[in-house]
């Protein structure tokens, strides 16, 4: 059976979704599912409905249930009515996925408990004040300003999170990565998904294995661009991602084990010899990067070996048998001239390593 999400997301917006905001509402359900997250939001007519009607659907195309995924925040359906007394059309959610609270106020502090961010779809006064109670308890808030709405508040919201942001950054991510959310959609979800995973990410997607007598410099520059992009938290190098007093060792180990791509660069100075001043290091039974390619190639991930700073690829005779099977993965070349038309493609083969795995199906 599929595990329930770790990570859930409350989607706040307003009740009067025209179709701009209906396709929006549906983009980030579906978005949601195919991340792997949960969806939580309430149960009245526009974005709520929307959102929840496309999650749903979305769960039930990958084979998943909504139960343990999909939590819907009830009121009395008095709450939601149209002139005359009909009711307005929200989305009638699985008995297990409805959650019912007596008012407003309830409403609100069950919503944010049940959350670990949220995105924000226009709305009005309500919405505005679910989100800034969100981010007073140190949940990151997405909202999106090229909605607009009646009374702006998405488009507010977003200007004051830029405001505060040296005392107060959205964390995993990046003030560039966040401005990113200004820009309109125009295929997909724009760059929503890589926000959320870099701001709920509990461990690293992308384990870049270097040398440090080797290439220092250019695998800190890989490790910063792919941060740009996918977030701080997805991406782990070792002279940042080892928390003082941590042991260095199994911390390594934890994020082998985890990542889902590994990038290997290689530099020219990546076969230099061990003690004995023949031997490369790699062929030293307690190499750490001898070790770290191993658990990657056994591990299954995705790895993509880098050459950097005119390296040329190892010969066969070069490696010991339990990484020769690294000259088997496509090589990627890349140097100032061609860096970021390089590492534009790399992260598109990244990102689809991502999809599979989040689309996989969880035991």
């Amino acid at each position: 059976m599929p595990a329930a999400p770790s990570k859930s997301v409350l989607v706040v917006g307003t009740g009067w979704a025209g179709p701009a905001k209906r396709q929006i509402a549906r983009l980030i359900g579906g978005t949601l599912a195919d991340c792997g997250y949960g969806l939580v939001c309430g149960n009245s007519t526009g974005v709520d409905r929307w959102v929840a009607e496309s999650y749903c659907a979305a769960l039930a195309a990958q084979g998943r249930s909504a139960a343990g995924a999909f939590a819907q925040v009830t009121l009395g359906p008095w709450r939601f009515l149209r002139r005359g007394g009909a009711p307005w059309p929200g989305y009638a959610a699985p008995p297990g996925c409805r959650v019912a609270v007596p008012d407003v106020e309830a409403w609100k502090r069950e919503a944010i408990a049940r959350c670990d961010a949220a995105v924000m779809v226009g709305g009005g006064r309500q919405a505005r004040d679910i989100a800034m109670r969100t981010i007073a308890q140190g949940k990151p808030v997405f909202p999106l300003p090229f909605m607009g709405g009646l009374t702006g508040n998405a488009d507010d919201l977003f200007r004051q999170v830029l405001r505060t942001w040296d005392g107060y950054p959205v964390p995993g991510v990046s003030r560039t990565q966040f401005l990113r959310l200004a820009e309109p959609w125009v295929v997909g979800t724009g760059p929503l998904a890589n926000l959320l995973r870099g701001t709920l990410a509990q461990t690293a997607d992308v384990f870049v294995s270097y040398r440090r007598s080797d290439a220092p410099a250019a695998a800190g520059r890989v490790a910063r661009d792919l941060a740009e992009h996918f977030g701080s938290r997805r991406v782990f190098l070792d002279v940042a991602g080892i928390a003082p007093s941590h042991a260095w060792d199994e911390t390594i180990r934890a994020m082998l084990a985890a990542a889902k791509a590994g990038i290997v660069v290689i530099g020219r100075d990546w076969l230099r010899p061990g003690p004995d001043g023949r031997t490369p290091r790699l062929h030293q039974a307690d190499d750490v990067v001898r070790a770290e390619i191993a658990a990657l190639l056994q591990g299954g991930q995705a790895v993509f070996p880098l050459l950097v700073e005119g390296a040329r690829l190892p010969d066969p005779d070069e490696l010991p048998p339990d990484i020769a099977p690294l000259l088997r993965r496509q090589a990627i070349a890349v140097g100032n001239a061609d860096w970021d038309a390089t590492l534009a493609l790399l992260i598109r083969e990244i990102e689809a390593v991502v999809v599979r795995a989040a689309q996989a199906p969880r035991r």
